[in-house]
């Protein structure tokens, strides 16, 4: 039997207060980390991320990120992670997040491609062409 469901939290004046409280609990660890209380950093990580699973309120994806999935620490890359950029051929390559309170790593893909030279026609598109 499905457990029935709390009518307010599909409000989206719920939802939107859950994402404003939600985001200064991140802030407030950010700060807490950065002036070396770890500990207090992840409990307001912690805070922050129950908040967010139990209202379901959608969230950044830059907060989602820097949130460690283990200990809830905020990742603050050379502060509380380690941020490395590996690469896999011409294709694609990823960014590694490795957090330092806990040895979680997590692996976010993104594309090299072919990119043109510098002052290649690409860069210069669109813009007139000077006499001389």
């Amino acid at each position: 039997m499905r457990r029935k469901r709390d009518s307010s939290r599909g409000d989206p004046a719920y939802r939107d207060l859950a994402r404003q409280r939600i985001v200064l609990l991140y802030r407030m660890a950010v700060e807490a980390a950065r002036r070396g209380d770890v500990g207090y950093a992840r409990d307001l990580g912690g805070l922050a991320w129950e908040m967010y699973r139990s209202t379901r309120a959608r969230i950044p994806r830059w907060l989602k990120r820097g949130l460690c999935r283990r200990c809830h620490a905020p990742l603050i890359p050379g502060v509380t992670a380690r941020v490395r950029l590996r690469s896999q051929g011409r294709r694609f390559s990823y960014v590694t997040v490795t957090c330092l309170a806990c040895g979680w790593t997590r692996r976010y893909p993104y594309k090299t491609g072919d990119r043109p030279a510098p002052g290649g026609a690409a860069e210069n598109a669109g813009k007139p062409e000077e006499e001389g």
